[in-house]
């Protein structure tokens, strides 16, 4: 029987992310386990990290990331420092 192939990485490890400056929006979904829709999500309705747009190119400082995600810090469900989120208004 033909044993199945090991599926090649796809998007850069977490190291390789560190050691670049600016990174696209699948690595920064895989560095952040976030689905690459939320980001782009996040950039329209806001709440994301920074980014930066070179033409039409998306790109993400890693800095920024870290900076994202420290800011995303919780110590309970109940924190006082967490956002609130409130629904939009679509009409």
């Amino acid at each position: 029987m033909r044993e199945k192939a090991q599926p090649q990485r796809r998007w850069p490890t977490p190291d390789i992310v560190k050691r670049a400056r600016f990174v696209d929006t699948e690595a920064v979904a895989c560095y952040l386990a976030l689905e690459a829709h939320t980001l782009e999500c996040y950039r329209s309705l806001g709440g994301g990290p920074v980014y930066h747009k070179f033409g039409k190119w998306v790109r993400y400082a890693v800095d920024d990331l870290d900076s994202w995600a420290k800011s995303c810090q919780r110590s309970t469900t109940a924190s006082h420092a967490a956002p609130r989120v409130l629904p939009v208004d679509l009409t």
